[in-house]
């Protein structure tokens, strides 16, 4: 059966992807697109700062939450999303009771924005409110700035940005966030000129890291050159020993940086003319949707897939688990997670996966993408570097969806393991499609 679908998809598709690679405008799509994979090749993002949301986010301001994943309604949202929704309410005080919330919410009062339709990235459910601190990113290259929501530290991992969830103590642990232990990071960062995020996922890459399942080498890497700069800081300040022993406590904290420099440099492609590459790719539990370059901020859907990987404990089934949710893959986009699939063999073992099968996962990734990224070249490639870039154009062509490493939830929140996941192929046939008719094709 699978055979025969992609057989049908070569057949309603030749001629005209024929039609869009061939001539004048063939020629300008692959000028296009090698310009945008020289926007994430060049990409210099760097962490400059600590700020509120309100602040750095586009159009966050009262009464407006992010989530994960393409445009949704509250009444269309899966428990995470709609749970959340109620939190942030309660977490800004916009509402003092979970009734008060919903109705709030109900009235249509509170705008529900996907973070993708911002600078932000919405990890997991990719809550954010204008009160919650976020890490800034700035291109250097392209002058583009993304923020990203940091670690909620090893108590509350995921508390209320990444799963939706609310007390008093997560919310207090958020304040704690951005009144105490996150400024002495600022500080450190500002008097560096700025923190460089290249050549740590470059090292990384080499260390066994594919930036967004596992980040243990990079938020190592990151450590080491942080705590450096703090400790020239007055580490006599309780402030700042309480912000270097959040950052030594806390796993993974490196991810809300890949996202940041993934975000900052895809940003720099939105509505790039003529080009096909993604800009952007993720899920909200029901629907998952991508966008292209020349497309803009248009949403291209189709049904969330189910990631298959290995769960944390023999009690979980998929029938405890939602469909895919969170913008993480925003790092795929950009080059990383299963596009480097090589780099780290250990996150394919979630599947079952051997080494020979992480190295081909990459080299797979290889036909739909760009161009290599001659910043990240990959020991068990022999050195060959990493392919950037997703073509729509090509998905089509070689009937090969792009996979995406994640985390899977549980339906109540939380997480019941990682694996990876294909983005349906419906949202790569809807893009070319909107394509030809904006060019005429």
């Amino acid at each position: 059966m699978v055979n025969e679908i992609k057989v049908r998809i070569v057949e309603k598709w030749r001629d005209r992807l024929e039609a869009l690679t061939s001539g004048a405008l063939g020629e300008k799509i692959a000028r296009a697109n090698e310009e945008a994979a020289d926007m994430v090749i060049n990409a210099d993002p760097v962490w400059v700062d600590v700020r509120p949301a309100g602040e750095v986010v586009e159009g966050l301001g009262d009464y407006t939450v992010t989530h994960s994943g393409p445009p949704i309604s509250f009444d269309d949202m899966v428990h995470l999303h709609q749970r959340g929704m109620v939190s942030a309410c309660l977490f800004e005080g916009w509402a003092k009771t979970e009734e008060e919330a919903l109705e709030l919410i109900r009235s249509g009062k509170l705008k529900m924005i996907s973070a993708l339709d911002t600078n932000t990235v919405g990890s997991g459910t990719g809550i954010i409110t204008k009160s919650v601190a976020m890490v800034v990113v700035r291109d250097r290259n392209n002058g583009k700035i993304a923020a990203t929501f940091p670690p909620e530290g090893i108590v509350h991992q995921g508390g209320f940005c990444g799963w939706g969830l609310y007390s008093e103590g997560i919310a207090e642990n958020l304040r704690i966030m951005r009144e105490r232990l996150l400024p002495p990071m600022a500080e450190a960062v500002r008097r560096m000129g700025g923190l460089p995020l290249k050549e740590i996922l470059a090292e990384s890459l080499q260390m066994g890291d594919e930036n967004h399942t596992r980040q243990t080498a990079s938020s190592l890497l990151l450590k080491e050159k942080l705590l450096q700069e703090m400790l020239k800081n007055d580490v006599a300040r309780p402030e700042v020993r309480e912000s270097m022993q959040y950052l030594l406590e806390t796993p993974r904290f490196f991810h809300c940086l890949s996202q940041g420099y993934s975000r900052a440099a895809m940003l720099g492609n939105v509505g790039r003319e003529y080009s096909t590459v993604v800009t952007a790719a993720c899920g909200n539990g029901v629907e998952f949707g991508i966008k292209i370059a020349a497309m803009g901020d248009e949403w291209f859907t189709a049904p969330a897939p189910m990631i298959k990987g290995k769960y944390t404990s023999p009690e979980f089934t998929a029938a405890d688990q939602i469909p895919w949710c969170g913008d993480s893959s925003v790092g795929e986009c950009a080059g990383l997670g299963a596009v480097a699939g090589a780099a780290s063999p250990i996150v394919c073992r979630l599947r079952n996966r051997s080494i020979t099968d992480s190295i081909a996962q990459t080299w797979k990734m290889k036909d739909i993408c760009v161009k290599d990224n001659p910043n990240f070249p990959i020991p068990n490639l022999d050195y060959e570097c990493l392919p950037v870039g997703f073509d729509a154009l090509k998905v089509l062509e070689n009937n090969t969806q792009p996979m995406i490493h994640g985390g899977m939830f549980n339906k109540e929140g939380g997480l019941l393991g990682a694996g990876a996941a294909l983005i349906p192929m419906e949202c790569f046939e809807k893009a070319v499609e909107a394509f030809i008719k904006k060019y005429g094709v």
